[in-house]
This record gives structure tokens, C-alpha cells and sequence, in this order.
């Protein structure tokens, strides 16, 4: 993805995802998706395993794994399918994209100024040095994937 559109993307999956809250409410019930939806459409682990082509109890070994989140995704979809339901898969953001690139970008910022403000010892002007140089690094690294890499990775040549 070219650097120039990520903020744009970021800003129309944002919009996706405001669309989608509504769905955050919904918890796995205790007994797993599968489960609870087979045993309430009165379905046993034959049935569903006669559906599905497999054994009753490679159905019961899927409801399992479910539960412990390690079932695959496309066996996930066949039992879906199999008892008329959609499978969905997503990944929601706990906030927006754009924040959370906001927050990684001042935490970068921060740890560059710790490094370099030890050495920025000319009172007076400190401050104003301080404030110039952290909007000069929020620039720099606005939209930069460096920002992502480990600390000790991220280097410049602004020291």
C-alpha cells in the first residue's frame, strides 16, 4: 500500500468499523457458536455430522476446539454453512485506526525527545527548542511505518 493512502484507508476502514459496534456486544455463548446454534435447531452431532460428512464425534472434537480457539476457519465455515448460517470473520479495533497510529506516533516522538533532551541543555531556549523539534519529529515520522519497529530499530539522522 503506497504511504500516500494509508491515512485515507485508514480513515474509510474507520468508518467500517464505526458501522460495525453493534457487533462487539455479541460474546461467544458458553457452549460455543456451533454448539449452542446445532442443540437450538434441535440438530444432534449426527445430524450435523451427516451434513458436514464427517463422524458425530469429529463434530463434537469441532465444538471443542471452537471453545478452545483452535479451530480452523474454514472448518468454522463448512458448519456454518451447514446449519444456514454466515460465518464472520473480523477484526474490530479496540479504537480508531487513526488513534491508535496517533498514540504509537507520540509514544515514538517521546522516547526520540528523551534521548535528545539530555543533551538540549541550553536553558533559556530549551523549550522553544523542545516544542520546535517534536513538531519536526511528529512530521518526519507522520505516517511512517518506522514508527512501529522496536525502539532500539528506529534511528534517524537528526541526533
Amino acid at each position: 500500500m503506497k504511504r500516500t493512502f494509508r491515512k485515507r484507508d485508514r480513515r474509510i476502514l474507520d468508518d467500517r468499523f464505526q458501522a460495525m459496534q453493534a457487533f462487539t456486544s455479541f460474546k461467544v455463548p458458553s457452549q460455543g457458536w456451533i454448539k449452542s446454534i446445532r442443540e437450538s435447531l434441535g440438530m444432534s452431532a449426527a445430524d450435523l455430522g451427516d451434513r458436514l460428512g464427517i463422524a458425530a464425534q469429529s463434530v463434537l472434537t469441532l465444538e471443542k476446539s471452537e471453545l478452545n480457539g483452535r479451530a480452523q476457519m474454514d472448518s468454522l465455515k463448512k458448519a456454518a454453512e451447514a446449519m444456514d448460517c454466515t460465518f464472520v470473520y473480523a477484526l474490530i479495533p479496540k479504537s480508531s485506526l487513526e488513534d491508535f497510529v496517533q498514540q504509537q506516533l507520540k509514544k515514538v516522538v517521546a522516547e526520540k525527545m528523551k534521548k535528545v533532551s539530555h543533551s538540549m541543555k541550553l536553558e533559556d531556549q530549551e523549550a522553544e527548542l523542545r516544542q520546535s523539534l517534536y513538531a519536526e519529529l511528529l512530521k518526519e515520522f507522520e505516517d511512517s511505518p518506522l514508527i512501529w519497529r522496536a525502539d532500539s530499530k528506529i534511528s534517524s539522522n537528526e541526533n
